[in-house]
C-alpha cells in the first residue's frame, strides 16, 4: 500500500502525463502518396476543338469565248452605209482599221474611210445669185483619215460592247457640181464584238459624224452632219 503511494506520488511531483501518439509529420524528403488514379483532380484538362473550316475549291476561270482572246494589235475591215445631205458624202463605205492597245480595256483606232455616193449634181444659184448646194442622204463621195479611241467593255456572253469618239480630217466632193472641199469630223458611237473563232471576231457598229468643212465656189464654210452603220471582220 505504501509503495502505491509513493509511486503516484512521484508522478504528481514530476508531472509526467501520459500523451496520445501525436500524427506522424511528412518527411519533406520523403516522397509523395500516390493519389487515387481514379479522382477527377488528375484527369487531364480537354480543351474542345473547333474543326477547321474546309477550304473552298479554286474558282476556275471560265474559257474566253472565241475570237475573244485580244491580242495587243490588230486589223479590221468594215462594209457599210453613210448617210449624208447638202455637203455632206453619203452612199456606200469602205473602212480599214488599225488597233493598238493603250490601257487594259482601251484600243488606239486608226482607220482610213472612203464614201461613194452618186455624182449628179445638186448645187444652184438663188435669186440673189449665191450658190446653194442640196444633195441627197447617198451623194458624193469622200476619204477620210481618223484617230479614235476604242474601248471594249465587259463581255456579255459571246457579245462584247464597245464605245469609239475621236476627229477625222477628210476631203469631200461632188463631181457633177465641181465642188470640193475639206473637212474637220468628230465621231461617236458604238457597237458589239461577237467572237466566232481564235482572234477573229465579226463587228457591227454604228457612229454619229458632226463637223464642218470649207468648200470653193463661194459656199465657204458647211456643216457636217452624218450618220454610218458599219459590219466587219
Amino acid at each position: 500500500m505504501s509503495r502505491r503511494l509513493i509511486a503516484l506520488a512521484i508522478v504528481a511531483a514530476t508531472g509526467v502525463v501520459r500523451a496520445q501518439p501525436a500524427a506522424p509529420v511528412p518527411d519533406p524528403g520523403s516522397p509523395e502518396p500516390a493519389s487515387d488514379p481514379g479522382s477527377p483532380a488528375l484527369w487531364p484538362a480537354i480543351e474542345p476543338t473547333t474543326p477547321s473550316p474546309t477550304p473552298a475549291p479554286a474558282s476556275v476561270p471560265a474559257p474566253a469565248p472565241p475570237g475573244d482572246e485580244i491580242g495587243d494589235q490588230g486589223i479590221s475591215a468594215e462594209l457599210g452605209l453613210a448617210t449624208g445631205g447638202r455637203v455632206t458624202p453619203g452612199g456606200l463605205r469602205v473602212a480599214g482599221h488599225y488597233f493598238y492597245q493603250l490601257a487594259e480595256r482601251d484600243w488606239f483606232d486608226g482607220t482610213a474611210s472612203f464614201t461613194f455616193g452618186s455624182g449628179r449634181g445638186a448645187c444652184f444659184r438663188d435669186r440673189e445669185d449665191v450658190l446653194v448646194c442640196d444633195h441627197g442622204l447617198a451623194e458624193g463621195a469622200g476619204v477620210e483619215l481618223s484617230a479614235s479611241v476604242r474601248r471594249l467593255f465587259a463581255p456579255q456572253g459571246a457579245f462584247r460592247p464597245f464605245a469609239r469618239a475621236g476627229v477625222g480630217l477628210g476631203l469631200a466632193r461632188f463631181a457633177g457640181d465641181d465642188v470640193s472641199g475639206g473637212t474637220v469630223v468628230l465621231h461617236g458611237g458604238g457597237g458589239v464584238r461577237v467572237g466566232v473563232a481564235p482572234s477573229i471576231a465579226v463587228v457591227t457598229w454604228g457612229e454619229l459624224a458632226l463637223g464642218f468643212g470649207r468648200f470653193g465656189r463661194g459656199l465657204g464654210l458647211e456643216p457636217q452632219l452624218g450618220l454610218a452603220v458599219m459590219a466587219g471582220v
